[in-house]
């Protein structure tokens, strides 16, 4: 990989991506709907090495004119990467239309890769679709169990199937990525550990569901390493799950939270009702990221928890 373009570079993840590759010396076309005074400034002081482009995805078959504008050539070894999902500050309100139209953009974005020369298209899905794989194969009839972002998640797994229909006629390598839950500093969506976090250094009551489920957390540099062996080691046609390898109960996660910032107020699992799908351990398995690129996390829970609490308190 020489060269990437990348979608969703204003986001937590994005920037990050985009930072990593151009600190290798990867020539690297970022796109993003907000114009830069938009963007968050500590995220936007990732992408100064980067060659931005203002691009909404509902306008991504204009992308090869916009890199005419700027005498940008994709090369040999270009890698297209798309992170970018409309309508994410919405999960939960069911809205189909404002999810599948998602899938368009993203058939789109492969197109017009091929039509400038890519040689590899890696499309990211969201670990919701575990769960979602599991929540259709209920009696809806005898089950009430709600996973709240499932519209998105099948929205996801839609784009993924259409994309590798695409793919295979097309001459370009196709690979899809999922990943654990990310944690780190520029953090800013209000996730269960953050929350609770909050609730840590704050002093506020700390009451939870029995906390047996089981989760994976992994580190934004992990993630980022992830992104970047499966750019370059990954094989086209795969499926990887970049995680810790180390998936535990959501309790443990709470309680090594809390050994960091104790804030005297007493832990209560199992005062709040769980009702969600329930995970296993090999859902969160990574074996094939490690396999094909030999894959190992580098940054422990208790790092990424102090890298967030830099972003929210400092």
């Amino acid at each position: 990989m020489k060269k990437a373009i990348v979608t969703g570079a204003t986001g937590f993840i994005g920037a990050a991506f985009v930072k990593s590759l151009t600190d290798k010396g990867i020539d690297v076309v970022a796109l993003g709907r907000k114009s830069l005074a938009e963007v968050k400034k500590s995220r936007r002081e990732k992408l100064t090495a980067a060659k931005y482009i203002n691009l909404d995805m509902r306008e991504i078959t204009s992308l090869h004119s916009r890199l005419n504008e700027i005498s940008w050539d994709v090369g040999s070894e270009c890698v297209f990467f798309n992170l970018a999902w409309g309508g994410i500050t919405a999960l939960s309100d069911l809205d189909i239309e404002a999810q599948m139209q998602n899938v368009g953009w993203s058939v789109n974005s492969l197109e017009e890769s091929v039509a400038i020369g890519c040689s590899r298209f890696v499309q990211v899905g969201t670990m919701e679709e575990a769960f979602t794989y599991k929540y259709l194969e209920l009696d809806h009839n005898k089950n009430n169990e709600y996973n709240r972002h499932v519209i998105y998640s099948v929205a996801k797994i839609v784009a993924k199937n259409a994309l590798a229909l695409k793919a295979s006629n097309l001459n370009i390598d196709y690979i899809y990525v999922l990943h654990s839950h990310v944690m780190g500093e520029d953090d800013d969506k209000d996730s269960f550990l953050q929350v609770t976090l909050q609730k840590f250094v704050n002093g506020d009551d700390l009451i939870f569901s029995s906390g047996e489920q089981i989760f994976d957390v992994i580190s934004l540099e992990d993630c980022v390493l992830g992104y970047n062996l499966i750019c370059e080691k990954g094989i086209s046609g795969q499926e990887y799950w970049v995680g810790s390898g180390d998936p535990r109960r959501l309790r443990e996660y709470v309680e090594r939270m809390y050994r960091l910032f104790p804030s005297g107020k007493e832990m209560q699992f199992g005062k709040l009702p769980y009702n969600d799908i329930v995970l296993s351990k090999e859902d969160f398995s990574i074996k094939n990221l490690v396999k094909h690129t030999a894959y190992k996390p580098a940054m422990s829970y208790e790092q990424a928890v102090k890298k967030l609490y830099q972003t929210l308190f400092n």
